[in-house]
């Protein structure tokens, strides 16, 4: 974009304002920024994108409903992921129930989630990402292992019992009824996640926004839905 000022193509960049970027001409000293689009998408066309991304849509049926390409639905949610802050608990949760489900990434190789909910709270703890092995699980209890947890709740595999106390653990299939039902929220909710779905995950990195996007969403904590 040249000057509007004196018309000179001569410039250099010079920041950002508002998201623009701003130039600064070489010749006349003026600064001025690009203008935007007119077929840039607004904040709230890429909010409800989101949305729906959160209520079980694909990218390209997303695109298809708002009528923009579901390479720019991809980029938004890539985004929404990358500014996401950290899941919020509390430091003393009565009975955490540990799960881990599988589901595809790249040439459809497995990879399972490892998902901590809070009984009481009906709350998303936190999650890792990895194989089913106990590396995985125990990547999960490092993020929880400093609350004041009174239970933990885990199914029989075998996997818990390397890394869970004693004292707290409890195998029974019984007592994971909460976060199987949570497990069932992701499969409904995110179309990525679908057993018999061509929407499987090509990076680890768009499976983990995705899930921790849908964690926050369902415990009420993305503001701009609040």
């Amino acid at each position: 974009m040249n000057c509007p000022k004196c018309k000179s193509s001569n410039h250099k960049k010079n920041g950002k304002v508002d998201e623009r970027q701003r130039y600064k001409c070489y010749d006349c000293g003026y600064n001025y920024t690009v203008e935007i689009k007119s077929t840039a998408s607004s904040t709230s066309v890429k909010r409800q994108a989101l949305q729906l991304y959160l209520e079980g849509l694909g990218f390209r049926s997303i695109g298809r409903f708002l009528g923009v390409s579901h390479v720019s639905v991809y980029n938004w949610i890539k985004k929404f992921g990358q500014e996401l802050e950290d899941l919020k608990s509390e430091n003393e949760i009565e009975i955490v129930e540990l799960d881990e489900m599988h589901t595809y990434i790249g040439n459809k190789k497995y990879c399972w989630i490892w998902i901590a909910v809070d009984r009481i709270g009906k709350r998303f703890i936190n999650c890792s990402f990895g194989s089913r092995g106990t590396e995985t699980g125990r990547q999960l209890w490092e993020i929880l292992k400093d609350k004041e947890i009174k239970e933990v709740m885990t199914d029989h595999w075998k996997a818990y019992a390397e890394f869970l106390p004693e004292a707290i653990h409890t195998r029974s299939k019984a007592e994971t009824y909460t976060v199987e039902g949570y497990n069932s929220i992701f499969r409904h909710f995110l179309a990525r996640l679908r057993r018999k779905s061509k929407c499987y995950s090509k990076s680890l990195e768009m499976l983990r926004y995705s899930v921790l996007l849908l964690m926050k969403y369902r415990n009420k904590e993305l503001a701009m839905f609040n």
